[in-house]
C-alpha cells in the first residue's frame, strides 16, 4: 500500500505549513517537449525518463512510483508531476504557465530554437524542419539571433524552405549576427542560388528571378545567411519574444546552447533569474539531449534532502553536477551549465 501523506498542499515558497497529521507535501511540475530526432519512440532505451526511473527505484527507497507521470519523494516530500509532448503549441504554453519547469529536449537548428515534428526514419525531407507542417503544432520555436550562418547543404537535406538574406538588404549590423557569423561579416559575398548549390531557387522563401543572397566560405563548403530571431519572426507567435514566458525553470537541451540561444535569454530579451524563479540550463558543445534529460529528470527525482517549499536552488544545482557526472560516466565530454 502506498504512504501516502496525510496532506498536500501547495503552499507559497518557504511555507513552513503542516497538517494536522504530517507535514504536507509540495507538487512540482516537470514537463518536457521533445523536438525532432530526439522524441520519445526514438531514444534508446537507457534514454528514456521513465526506465531511468525505474531502474534506480531500488536504490532510492525513499523513492515511491504511483504512475508514469507520478513519482513521490518521502524525504523531500516533493511530488513530481511529470508530463511529456512532442506538441510545440504546448511548449509554448508550458512556458507561458507560473511555476513548470520546462524542458526541450531536441535538435538545436543551429541556434534557431527548438524544432518539432515527428519524423519517420524513411522520410527526413519536410518542412517540419522549418515552419512546419502544421505551423500550430510543428516547426521551429524560434530563439536565436537575428542572422545565423548555415552550410547551404543543410536546406537540401532537410527539405524545408529556407528565408536567406538578400543582397538587397545589405550586411546586418554585428550585434545581430550569431556569434560565429560575427566573424564572417566582412567576408559576405552575394551569390545566385546555383552558384550555391543546384536547385536551391526552389527552396527559398520570397524567391525572385535576380535575387542574390549574402554567403561566405568556411572551408569547402558555402554558408549562407538566415533569417532567424527570436522576436517578430517569420514564426510568430512562436517565438521567444510573443511569449510570457512564467515558468520557473527553462532548461533548453539542445547541442551548444550556451553558445546560441543563452545571450538572446539572459542579455538581449532580458530574462533574467530572480530569487527563486527563472532558473536557465545549457549544454555547452553538441550534445546527446535524450541523455541529458533522462538523467537530469532522475537527479531531481531522487534528490535525498527534504526542501518542499524552499528554495529549488539546491536540488538544480546538485542536478547540473549529478548530471554531468553521468554524461561523463556515459563517454561523454559536453556539460550542462
Amino acid at each position: 500500500m502506498s504512504s501516502i501523506p496525510a496532506a498536500i498542499s501547495r503552499q507559497h515558497t518557504g511555507s513552513a505549513a503542516h497538517s494536522v497529521l504530517s507535514p504536507v507535501y509540495e507538487r512540482r511540475l516537470i514537463r518536457i517537449a521533445y523536438g525532432i530526432e530526439h522524441h520519445p519512440d526514438e531514444r534508446p532505451r537507457d534514454r528514456d525518463v521513465n526506465v531511468r526511473l525505474d531502474s534506480l527505484l531500488g536504490r532510492y527507497a525513499h523513492v515511491e512510483k504511483i504512475s508514469d507521470n507520478e513519482y513521490w519523494n518521502h524525504r523531500q516530500r516533493v511530488i513530481f508531476d511529470i508530463q511529456q509532448t512532442t506538441d510545440k503549441s504546448v511548449f509554448r504554453r508550458w512556458l507561458a504557465t507560473p511555476d513548470l519547469h520546462v524542458i526541450y529536449c531536441g535538435h538545436a537548428r543551429h541556434g534557431r530554437g527548438g524544432c518539432f515534428g515527428r519524423l519517420e526514419e524513411t522520410d527526413k525531407h519536410t518542412e517540419d524542419w522549418g515552419e512546419g507542417t502544421r505551423p500550430d503544432t510543428t516547426g521551429l520555436f524560434r530563439l536565436g539571433f537575428p542572422y545565423i550562418g548555415i552550410d547551404v547543404a543543410e536546406i537540401e537535406e532537410h527539405g524545408y524552405r529556407a528565408h536567406l538574406l538578400k543582397e538587397s538588404e545589405g550586411v546586418p549590423d554585428a550585434e545581430d549576427c550569431h556569434p560565429e557569423l560575427r566573424r564572417f561579416r566582412g567576408s559576405l559575398q552575394p551569390r545566385t542560388p546555383d552558384e550555391l548549390h543546384p536547385g536551391l531557387a526552389n527552396r527559398l522563401r520570397g524567391h525572385q528571378p535576380g535575387d542574390r543572397y549574402m554567403a561566405f566560405r568556411m572551408g569547402a563548403a558555402w554558408r549562407v545567411v538566415h533569417h532567424a530571431g527570436w522576436q517578430n519572426t517569420l514564426s510568430a507567435p512562436h517565438d521567444w519574444g510573443a511569449t510570457d514566458v512564467q515558468c520557473r525553470v527553462f532548461c533548453h537541451f539542445g547541442c551548444s546552447t550556451f553558445l546560441h540561444n543563452h545571450p538572446i535569454v539572459r542579455r538581449i530579451a532580458q530574462w533574467r533569474r530572480q530569487g527563486n524563479e527563472r532558473y536557465a540550463y545549457w549544454h555547452i558543445d553538441p550534445a546527446w539531449g535524450n541523455l541529458t534529460t533522462s538523467r537530469w529528470v532522475a537527479n531531481l527525482v531522487t534528490y535525498n534532502v527534504e526542501n518542499a517549499f524552499a528554495s529549488w536552488e539546491a536540488s538544480l544545482n546538485q542536478a547540473v553536477d549529478r548530471t554531468n557526472r553521468d554524461i561523463r560516466a556515459a563517454g561523454h565530454s559536453y556539460r550542462v551549465i
